[in-house]
């Protein structure tokens, strides 16, 4: 019997700790990141919305040989070219990334709210499917009528953090929002970034650096703690995603 309690309380501070490390972690999209707040959001894009849906015939070696000596030539986005920019889930991109772009290209933007969402289609339009719309063919239509030769896409997660005081741990875990006690709090910003050719819908696709810094915050203060916390994290990624893309394909 004295075994089975020792068991028990080991058990009961394992799960105690546990809660402590992870305490107050969470993860959210960089388009819904006002502690999930904002009304306009409707999702994500999918990589099949943006980069190609699936045939909707038999694929053949013969199709994928060609596909692959395709993908043999380098992909190039010189200094000066006209993109069309789009942040997934976002009515238009944060201006803080069409800032860092406008430093090599000129940019025109676009809505990144999901095709199979009701904000994009409306109330009364039909649903836009596979079956109805080749949804990445006329993303590179919209830029070819805009005069751009390439899309840029990216994706965006938010992922926060407390530190545990004892063990010093920090787990990662999408950021949801919420009101923590006072706490070290220590957030990241993760990106993935599609590149697109508008005439061949060649496409490549790269995570940037990713970048974290840590606020002390109270139960009072922590919304406006977050906020500053998000918009630093924001200028710094995007700015060297914006540099990373012309490093890769500018030169």
């Amino acid at each position: 019997m004295k075994q089975w309690i020792t068991q028990q309380c080991r058990l009961l501070m394992l799960v105690v700790l546990g809660s402590l490390i992870v305490s107050g972690c969470s993860v959210r999209s960089i388009s819904n990141a006002d502690n999930g707040r904002n009304q306009f959001y409707a999702g994500e894009l999918s990589d099949q919305d943006v980069l190609g849906a699936m045939p909707k015939q038999g694929i053949s070696d013969a199709d994928i040989k060609t596909a692959l000596n395709n993908s043999r030539y380098t992909f190039r986005l010189p200094k000066d070219s006209s993109i069309l920019l789009i942040q997934s889930g976002a009515m238009t991109p944060d201006a803080e990334m069409q800032k860092a772009l406008k430093e090599y290209y000129s940019v025109a933007v676009f809505s990144g709210i999901p095709p199979n969402s009701q904000r994009y289609r409306g109330y009364n339009a039909q649903p836009v499917t596979e079956e109805t719309t080749d949804y990445p063919r006329l993303l590179r239509l919209t830029a070819a009528n805009g005069g751009q030769d390439k899309i840029i896409v990216y994706w965006g997660q938010l992922e926060s953090g407390s530190e545990n005081e004892v063990t010093k741990v920090v787990s990662w875990v999408p950021f949801v929002g919420g009101v923590l006690p006072d706490e070290t709090q220590h957030m990241r910003i993760v990106l993935r970034v599609a590149l697109i050719d508008v005439l061949s819908g060649r496409w490549v696709t790269f995570t940037p650096e990713v970048f974290e810094n840590s606020s002390v915050s109270g139960r009072y203060n922590r919304d406006s703690k977050d906020l500053k916390q998000i918009m630093e994290l924001k200028a710094q990624a995007y700015d060297a995603a914006a540099k990373e893309i012309f490093e890769r394909y500018g030169r």
